[in-house]
């Protein structure tokens, strides 16, 4: 018997932060607020079934005082979806690259888990679904989540997000904290459903063809505060590339940066396509992919990385030898923000370095010292929340506002001024740089600190560079 379920985690069973019985419901949409800045300055497959997100001014908002009894969610049971070495057996090649993906990684992640535990430890539990339902879903909606350890996961339910949690998907009902409408069982969805099997039925879907699929789990709002903790989705359909229709399947499922075309065969047998949808689902986390061997995906990442951005430079020398430089930072090949998705933990930011003829440094700006750290001082750009007391913090699960917001929009741009008194008169070589990391070092720091495993040390990625020479 076929069962549908749509898990609305926007109602936990308790509340984050008070540990209570029941869970406010996230405040009304309202216009967004504006941003806080450092240094210088379509329509759903299912539209009645939809529920957009609320707004950013609801986001920085007070807990919600409007109160909604938890909505449980319906379970399958274990063993409802396949495992996915079944699907490999025919799909081998889509099967390789998804297993090398971040999505195959979202549950045994070894960066993942210590906050997953710390923020369960910091709540009594009422985050265990919120994030765990996207880094695994299965386990979620078999009822093998709780507990937090993943002691009751079935193998299925440990290899995160994978082919059959996504092709029995039927629809979205919330574009929001895991939104899905799943239907496990002998039909598998996709775009097309001109495919033949003798395993399984072949239907299509139209909501496999919409940005709308992604942006149920890239779009994560805190249950109680309303703070926006994933705003990708959002951020992507209000922008030039959601208007376009510009879906993040054309660039995040083809091996690329941009929007390209992979001829292939889904299956064996399968027929022959003009375009083949790249399952390695390639983003900016080529830290990650290093660390667990996967130097292809590591390199597509930095590919990623690098069309992302560019830097424009502009100089001036006054007279008593002070140097104004203007570090423009654009957005050119994102269909977003940069960063986006978690940047609490990530960090994008400018180096900046001012050398003269001799070779000495007479400015520096954004350096990293001998403990692995970024220059403090730094301009970054990130978003960084405040919790209850009103402290800067990256821990999504205590956000109650946002308390630092600086990205650059897709298509769009931000600078940086800089003011170095030159000592001399003579030529100076000017470099900028815009540097990204997956992880804040002191973030893995901490985490060897608590629980005293080690972490490979955080690899900075060069997106851009501009180089100029000013004389003063």
């Amino acid at each position: 018997m076929r069962h549908s379920v749509v898990l609305y985690l926007v109602l936990l069973p308790c509340v984050f932060i008070f540990g209570c019985s029941y869970l406010t419901s996230v405040p009304e949409p309202e216009p967004p607020p504006a941003q806080v800045g450092a240094g210088a300055a379509e329509t759903a497959a299912q539209p009645a079934e939809i529920t957009t997100p609320p707004s950013e001014k609801a986001a920085q908002a007070a807990p919600a005082t409007e109160e909604k009894t938890a909505q449980q969610p319906q379970l399958f049971e274990p063993g409802a979806f396949e495992d996915p070495e079944v699907c490999s057996t025919c799909h081998k090649e889509i099967y390789a690259d998804w297993s090398k993906s971040m999505h195959a990684n979202a549950w045994q992640n070894k960066w993942y888990q210590p906050d997953l535990h710390l923020a369960h430890e910091e709540t009594d539990g009422a985050t265990d679904l919120l994030c765990g339902a996207c880094h695994a879903p299965i386990a979620a909606r078999t009822g093998q989540l709780p507990p937090v350890d993943g002691s009751k996961f079935d193998e299925t339910s440990r290899r995160g997000i994978s082919c059959d949690f996504c092709h029995t998907v039927t629809g979205v009902s919330q574009m929001f904290n895991m939104g899905h409408i799943s239907e496990p069982g002998i039909d598998k969805m996709g775009p097309r459903g001109d495919g033949r099997s003798l395993y399984h039925e072949v239907k299509s879907t139209e909501i496999h063809t919409r940005s709308d699929f992604c942006g149920s789990c890239h779009m994560v709002i805190h249950p109680v505060t309303g703070v926006h903790i994933i705003d990708t989705w959002q951020d992507w359909k209000n922008n030039e590339y959601g208007k376009q229709n510009i879906r993040c399947q054309d660039c995040h499922m083809t091996p690329g940066p941009g929007v390209n075309k992979t001829p292939g065969r889904a299956a064996l047998l399968g027929k022959w396509r003009d375009n083949l949808a790249y399952h390695g689902f390639i983003g900016g986390s080529s830290y990650v992919q290093d660390a667990l061997g996967n130097a292809e995906q590591a390199e597509l990442s930095r590919e990623f990385l690098r069309a992302a951005a560019k830097l424009k430079l502009a100089k001036q020398v006054s007279g008593d030898g002070t140097l104004e430089l203007i570090v423009e930072v654009h957005n050119v090949g994102a269909g977003h923000k940069i960063p986006t998705g978690t940047t609490y933990i990530r960090k994008m930011w400018l180096q900046v370095e001012v050398v003269d003829r001799g070779g000495k440094v007479v400015f520096s700006s954004g350096h990293v010292d001998d403990k692995n750290h970024v220059d403090p001082e730094a301009a970054f750009f990130r978003v960084l929340f405040r919790d209850a007391q009103g402290n800067l913090t990256g821990k999504s699960w205590r956000a109650h506002s946002i308390g630092y917001d600086r990205r650059i929009p897709a298509k769009g741009m931000d600078s940086e001024t800089y003011r170095v008194s030159l000592p001399e008169n003579g030529d100076y070589q000017v470099k900028a740089r815009l540097m990204y990391r997956s992880f804040a070092q002191k973030s893995l720091d901490e985490v060897f600190e608590r629980t005293g495993q080690a972490l490979p040390p955080v690899v900075s990625v060069e997106m851009a560079a501009a180089e100029t020479q000013v004389r003063y």
